[in-house]
């Protein structure tokens, strides 16, 4: 399972982001993109939207929670940003929208180093733990324990 952040150019000029955790925790199983507006990554417009799902709300998230437990997933998108600029990333990249939405839902946000804007929301590296315990993955543990030493 490979995990793409596209990641908004400023988050990648912040020492509080946790994007970097999560590639250093699962090295070549992640890559960081950085968002363009003009210009989408071919490695994500390549991607089979059979088998990757895009971590982000949406309103027909709740009718398609169970995709993941049911079928092959081999790659998972999660957008790195803030969420305002995960809403505008989202918004004017209308090829995010082809991908099957999943929504990680009741789980509160531990993240100390930035203020969540919404109350479920959570950090990249929360969804990353998330995603990957659920899938048993390796570097679960890893990138846990490298997100606590990091939110002290």
């Amino acid at each position: 399972m490979k995990l793409w952040l596209i990641t908004h150019s400023e988050e990648l000029k912040k020492s509080t982001g946790t994007g970097k955790l999560v590639k250093q925790a699962l090295q070549q199983d992640c890559e960081i993109i950085e968002w363009s507006r003009v210009e989408p990554h071919p490695e994500i417009l390549a991607l089979d939207k059979q088998n990757t799902l895009l971590v982000y709300p949406s309103n027909q998230a709740q009718e398609q929670t169970q995709p993941m437990i049911n079928r092959p997933i081999k790659h998972l998108i999660i957008i790195d940003g803030t969420w305002q600029q995960a809403r505008k990333i989202y918004n004017r990249s209308p090829y995010l929208h082809d991908f099957t939405h999943y929504e990680i839902r009741d789980i509160q946000s531990t993240y100390s180093k930035r203020r969540n804007q919404k109350q479920t929301g959570l950090c990249t590296a929360e969804v990353a733990i998330h995603l990957l315990t659920e899938h048993q993955h390796p570097a679960a543990t890893k990138l846990q324990q490298a997100y606590d030493d990091f939110n002290q």
